[in-house]
């Protein structure tokens, strides 16, 4: 899955919000198996949501790098395991994340969902306006590190 692009969505007074339509077409139609990962992002004040298939591979990926055995190494997989969730998508898509990552981001009524490639972003749709970059920097920036021009 190739996710992208933006869309805005509103929490329902039961604190659920709809999975857009672009992202479920995306997925075939229906959520694979019914449910999708919710992860705290541990860069950002928003929330990454992964279908099941991907989230295997992140999983892999975290685990394959920290031993827990390793006292440091072991509290970091505490850390990574503490901060996301497995969640029921009904047919409908109407997604009911838990409580406490809405709060640990900021989440209230108004979102954004983002497109990131293997991952969905949602963000308060305060912080996303904060957080995003100008045209003319997003410009500058894919010049310098994209086209090669990254100083050294």
């Amino acid at each position: 899955m190739n996710f992208s692009s933006e869309k805005e969505a509103t929490f329902d007074e039961k604190g659920r919000v709809v999975l857009p339509a672009d992202y479920k077409n995306e997925m075939g139609g229906s959520v694979p198996g019914g449910q999708l990962a919710v992860e705290k992002d541990p860069y950002e004040k928003c929330l990454n949501i992964y279908t099941m298939e991907e989230w295997e591979k992140r999983i892999a990926q975290i685990t394959s790098k920290l031993n827990r055995d390793n006292r440091q190494q072991s509290r970091m997989l505490d850390m990574f395991y503490r901060n996301f969730k497995i969640i029921q998508v009904p047919d409908s898509c109407r997604m009911n994340i838990p409580n406490n990552f809405l709060e640990l981001v900021g989440i209230t009524k108004e979102v954004i969902f983002t497109g990131q490639g293997d991952r969905i972003r949602l963000w308060d749709a305060g912080e996303y306006n904060r957080y995003t970059m100008t045209w003319e920097d997003f410009g500058s920036s894919f010049d310098r590190i994209v086209g090669g021009n990254e100083e050294k």
